[in-house]
């Protein structure tokens, strides 16, 4: 159901949309209730849409079923789903492609790890591969050996003993570039800056996103981060006739580019603030996935969002999650395009509450023509929300700003 705020443009823009729930996902029915058309539970016809859509990947089988029935999909199949949960072969895909990664290892057991921790004497990253069933908290950016060594054990509780990476830790400045695929070329090509951590100065526990600063590319003059990274996956996307959205996350130093992971998927919640640039989102992925030539009526270059959450956020503990606390506000004019929502319902007397689902309560997003313009709309959202305990960093602004310029400054954005 993360996905779903989107049927609410989709709509605005003249398509008609079925949302579908599966079974074991019925703990998210209240999201966006009364705000969203009720989802069904019933497996559809899939030949009787246009496009199909996962909001995200895991239900590859599914995914590659609605392909061969000859109905456009995107978000989900075979390779989506490889590359989203086997973080090893998207790395050696990397490096098949001539993208250059950082020096790695993998391992299925903590009493190897540590040996080679203790032999090679650096600072790694460790990454289990298991995809969406692992928390977000269960990746650790180690400080130093030693750190690692004395967490490692834990780490492998958190990801539930599954196989895992080492990656050794590179200083530089980490930014993602996406790209839409037609199965022949790259359109929509744009950069995010993320903010990962919950509490400023990237401090406390990793949520996936707190906060970000997202731009589109001249796509008449693709920058060096996306020749340097992405656009070396073209003859390989092509191989695969992949469809829809693929995006690096890299860091990068003065002179090298390191691939570090793939997101073959919407992201959150990068994809909703990027939609804010432009109109004609409907068409544009119903042509990227039909193997079309899809175009855009860009607004605007930059757009930010900030996240909104309510404790115990971010743990994520089952039923723990309060319902019913009162949200005010809301413009429901700007809920279509520039407030992405989701742990949200509607009750028609008692307006807008929280439906206890994992306290991720809304993104305000704006854009501009420039960053300052677009954190500015952010920022004044923000100001007129209301919500008991609500919780925000207070500097995405900033990180993402200083981040911008010293990639820009690097020569990396042109």
């Amino acid at each position: 159901m993360y996905g779903s705020w989107f049927s609410l443009q989709l709509e605005e823009e003249g398509h008609s949309v079925d949302i579908w729930l599966m079974d074991h996902f019925n703990d998210y029915s209240l999201v966006l209730d009364g705000i969203i058309k009720p989802p069904s539970k019933a497996r559809p016809n899939f030949t009787n849409y246009d496009l199909v859509m996962f909001d995200l990947t895991g239900r590859p089988k599914i995914a590659e079923e609605v392909l061969n029935l000859g109905v456009p999909c995107i978000g989900d199949g075979d390779l989506h789903s490889e590359l989203e949960d086997n973080r090893l072969l998207g790395i050696q895909i990397m490096e098949e492609c001539g993208i250059g990664v950082p020096f790695y290892e993998s391992f299925n057991d903590i009493g190897t790890a540590k040996r080679f921790v203790k032999k090679t004497n650096k600072t790694y990253v460790f990454k289990p591969n298991g995809g969406q069933d692992q928390e977000t908290a269960s990746t650790y950016v180690s400080k130093s050996p030693e750190d690692l060594l004395a967490y490692l054990d834990k780490l492998s509780g958190l990801s539930k003993g599954v196989e895992f990476i080492l990656q050794e830790v590179v200083s530089g400045t980490e930014i993602s570039t996406e790209g839409w695929f037609n199965g022949e070329d790259f359109f929509l090509i744009n950069g995010t800056l993320e903010e990962k951590k919950f509490m400023n100065e990237g401090k406390g526990p990793n949520t996936g996103c707190s906060g970000n600063l997202v731009w589109l590319y001249d796509q008449t003059n693709k920058p060096f981060i996306f020749r340097e990274g992405l656009e070396k996956m073209k003859g390989f996307l092509q191989e695969y006739d992949f469809r829809g959205m693929i995006d690096l996350n890299t860091i990068v130093t003065d002179s090298r580019l390191y691939g570090l992971e793939w997101t073959p998927r919407f992201g959150y919640d990068a994809s909703a603030t990027l939609y804010t640039c432009f109109n004609g989102l409907g068409d544009f992925l119903g042509e990227c996935a039909s193997g079309g030539s899809p175009s855009v009526d860009i607004i605007n270059t930059y757009a930010a969002g900030v996240r909104l959450s309510i404790p115990p956020y971010p743990s994520e503990i089952r039923g723990k999650h309060p319902e019913e606390v009162p949200i005010e506000g809301l413009e429901e004019d700007e809920i279509i395009k520039t407030t992405f929502l989701y742990d949200c319902m509607c009750d028609g007397s008692d307006g807008y509450m929280s439906c206890g689902v994992n306290g991720l309560v809304a993104v305000p997003m704006g854009n501009g023509g420039t960053i300052q313009e677009a954190f500015g709309k952010v920022h004044h959202k923000i100001k007129n929300i209301h919500i008991p305990d609500m919780q925000f960093r207070t500097d995405i602004e900033k990180s993402t700003t200083d981040r911008y310029r010293i990639l820009d400054g690097m020569g990396w954005l042109r």
